[in-house]
């Protein structure tokens, strides 16, 4: 293997790594309704699309505005995504796909299952990578499911 090919598959892991960690990030910030986590994945100029007419937010300001927009649908959410894949489109742009599984509370605390498929464009900017667009392509939303949901800290004062 020549030192220019030990580059490239060097770059190529890199780049996964933080397109990885822009979708982890990602389920923070909405999970936790942490707006400097959240604002951190985007490009000044990203899109983000999770549903229709008002589930479209561009650029900065708008994108500021998207946690409550989720906060209106749901009181709370629990994300888990797998299976992404990162595919380099240029020196500073890749792409990836994503699943993710959700359990999403609404404000009557009944749970509800939510599965999506993330379609993201990744650019790197200024040296970081960042989220230039996601679009979120439901299909799967449960009605109520029958499950009783334990928070950590319930748990913690039972043992």
């Amino acid at each position: 293997m020549n030192a220019e090919r030990l580059h490239d598959m060097v770059e190529q892991m890199w780049v996964r790594t933080q397109c990885l960690d822009l979708c982890a990030r990602y389920c923070q910030g909405v999970d936790h309704s942490d707006q400097d986590i959240f604002m951190s994945i985007w490009h000044p100029e990203g899109k983000y699309v999770v549903g229709r007419r008002q589930g479209v937010f561009a650029g900065t300001t708008e994108l500021a505005q998207a946690l409550d927009f989720v906060r209106e649908a749901y009181a709370s959410t629990h994300h888990w995504t797998t299976n992404h894949v990162v595919t380099r489109a240029g020196v500073d742009v890749a792409i990836g796909v994503s699943d993710s599984i959700a359990i999403c509370v609404d404000h009557a605390d009944r749970p509800h299952f939510v599965a999506a498929t993330y379609q993201d464009d990744y650019v790197r900017h200024d040296g970081d990578w960042k989220i230039r667009r996601r679009v979120v392509r439901r299909w799967l939303v449960s009605e109520q499911v029958p499950v009783s949901l334990r928070h950590p800290e319930t748990i913690a004062e039972q043992s």
